[in-house]
């Protein structure tokens, strides 16, 4: 994959999954969840493992996961939730800069939580 198809491809993915942040940041549930998980998974597949991109990945989703499951059962404090997957969000796309292409004929495995996933 060429440098200007991969950095198309991110940027396509991120005009993806920034949406779906914010409908979480906005009352998204389960549905905004599943789809954060989606895009993520996707987003993995176009990259080469990078330790500090796993942990922002692994951050963002136990982020809004929190908040979806915290805001579901009506517990407090949402402010402190919300911040939370902000600057989860902020910290993705700051690692997310740093991003390798996934090589022809390597094999990514990223190992996640909720978002395990072998390429």
């Amino acid at each position: 994959m060429t440098e200007a198809t991969f950095e198309n491809a991110v940027d396509e993915m991120l005009g993806r999954l920034d949406p779906i942040v914010l409908a979480i940041q906005q009352g998204g549930a389960e549905a905004a969840l599943y789809s954060l998980q989606q895009q993520l998974i996707e987003l993995m597949a176009l990259i080469e493992r990078n330790p500090g991109l796993e942990a922002a990945i692994g951050d963002l989703y136990a982020a809004a996961e929190a908040l979806v499951v915290d805001r579901t059962a009506n517990l407090r404090p949402m402010a402190r939730k919300l911040r939370l997957l902000v600057d989860a969000h902020r910290r993705f796309r700051d690692q997310l800069s740093a991003a390798q292409p996934l090589k022809p004929g390597h094999k990514g495995i990223w190992l996640h939580g909720n978002l395990r996933f072998a390429a």
